[in-house]
């Protein structure tokens, strides 16, 4: 396992050793899940799968280009970016932009691994694109806690 699989794995307190074991994995989802009020459907998702960032790990053998480090980076910024732009489109009801906006994180979150933010996501294109219609508040504001969640996980990771 490289330099930058161990990181992730440390982060979410597993020790980096080889292999990780799939009981680890979960641990590691586990641990970086987001804090929801008990009885929540969401408490059970993990913010960041890690088995998808150990597959774009396997891109880079041994970390050497630090391929995971940058696409998280990318991400990062990214998504400070999108959720700006999400804001803007609330405030000015725009909901061809917000289909975009939306279409854009889906795609990136889930290539890092934030499945829920994706799916969340997907239901916001789908209102926007398909229906012409804008998510009600709380749909919107479920979206914006997922992704600060997602933006926390991903900053713990960088920092480790």
């Amino acid at each position: 396992m490289h330099q930058d699989q161990n990181a992730l794995m440390g982060v979410a307190g597993c020790k980096p050793h080889e292999p990780h074991e799939p009981h680890e994995l979960q641990e590691a989802n586990e641990a970086l899940a987001p804090a929801v009020p008990e009885g929540n459907a969401q408490a059970a998702e993990a913010v960041i799968d890690l088995q998808v960032l150990a597959r774009l790990g396997e891109l880079d053998p041994g970390g050497r280009q630090g391929l995971v480090q940058r696409i998280l980076q990318t991400y990062e910024a990214s998504l400070a970016r999108q959720l700006q732009d999400l804001a803007q489109a609330r405030e000015g009801v725009d909901v061809p932009q917000l289909g975009r906006i939306a279409h854009t994180l889906k795609s990136s979150s889930a290539a890092i691994g934030a499945t829920g933010l994706a799916q969340d996501c997907a239901a916001i294109e789908q209102g926007a694109r398909v229906d012409g219609r804008m998510p009600d508040a709380a749909v919107l504001d479920a979206l914006l806690a997922r992704a600060q969640a997602v933006r926390s996980a991903v900053a713990a990771m960088l920092a480790a």
